[in-house]
């Protein structure tokens, strides 16, 4: 049987949603990086003034079921942003040497897949401390201009499978009214950037409920 449709069956008999009211959906949240020990993430509307173009936030009436969640990062080429640089930026699970190419600071990038998740909803601890190497993947095949020859094809990052990076969750259910505190967890001051633009980049895949909360 489609795994759809079990996740569904058992959302509905434990959590008590009901199925038909159970949507396929994502969320993604950004924080720009600047110099920081705690990066933390917003996945709720109410909590964005201006959401960037690649945002997906949970609406304040709506419910969401958590059931994989990734945490990656992307570059930006200096400071002048455009919707059009947001939305060709790929987001990246490994340092990519060829991406975050600011020569000082781009390196740091690593300690992000050397820190710590920790998740936190109406106050009460859900994830501790959850291991930021579950995010990260370097593929096999990876950016490079004319790899392995003088002239040449560019060869670049081979995701494998849409689920790369993404690490199975078990079904969590949030709502814009939460109160939610999500973190990672440097445990270290990090500068990420002097001249250029990064994000931490959040994407939760789950169930949406519309206006589940009045």
């Amino acid at each position: 049987m489609n795994s759809i449709v079990n996740e569904k069956k058992f959302i509905e008999a434990k959590l008590g949603l009901p199925y038909a009211s159970l949507s396929q959906s994502y969320l993604r949240a950004e924080t720009s990086l600047t110099t920081t020990s705690t990066i933390p993430f917003n996945l709720q509307s109410a909590n964005v003034a201006a959401p960037l173009v690649t945002e997906k936030l949970l609406n304040l009436n709506d419910v969401f079921v958590i059931t994989n969640v990734s945490v990656g990062a992307r570059f930006i080429s200096g400071t002048t942003l455009t919707n059009q640089k947001q939305l060709n930026a790929e987001v990246i699970n490994y340092y990519d040497q060829n991406t975050f190419t600011e020569a000082t600071y781009g390196p740091n990038i690593a300690s992000l897949w050397n820190s710590n998740l920790s998740w936190i909803i109406n106050r009460r601890e859900y994830v501790p401390a959850l291991s930021m190497r579950n995010f990260l993947f370097a593929p096999i095949s990876q950016t490079a201009a004319n790899a392995g020859y003088s002239t040449g094809p560019k060869q670049t990052n081979a995701w494998n499978s849409p689920f790369t990076s993404f690490l199975p969750f078990e079904p969590t259910v949030i709502s814009g009214r939460d109160t939610l505190n999500i973190n990672v967890n440097l445990n270290s001051s990090v500068q990420f950037t002097a001249a250029n633009t990064v994000y931490a980049t959040m994407e939760v895949r789950g169930y949406l409920v519309t206006n589940a909360k009045s």
